[in-house]
């Protein structure tokens, strides 16, 4: 979800479903929705325009993300939890980073 500060900027929060995060994330120029589930996981199965990063390869995130106030939506698994990987990527100097779910929760619009 977003909303606007008392400075009228936009301010992005996290949300409750992978759904959520992918509107968010389609209609805001720049913004990143990111999978940190396994290479093999996301070739299984992915959201669209989603970029794999593993939680335990963030060291490559500066090469695919190098704007660290990008906002990033991050989605993982019932496995793989998203929040953790929030407070990483904060750690590492990411200051838009954002909660969106799981990829279990995921629901695929009909052709």
């Amino acid at each position: 979800m977003f909303g606007r500060n008392k400075n009228g900027r936009v301010e992005f929060k996290d949300v409750k479903t992978v759904n959520e995060g992918i509107n968010i994330v389609r209609t805001t120029k720049g913004a990143y929705l990111l999978d940190i589930r396994s290479k093999e996981s996301y070739q299984e199965k992915h959201v669209g325009g989603a970029v794999n990063i593993p939680a335990d390869r963030l060291d490559l995130i500066g090469h695919r993300i190098p704007d660290k106030s990008a906002v990033i939506y991050i989605y993982g698994s019932y496995q793989i939890k998203p929040k953790k990987t929030k407070r990483a990527l904060q750690k590492l100097g990411y200051i838009n980073v954002h909660v969106c779910g799981y990829i279990e929760e995921h629901k695929v619009s009909p052709l």
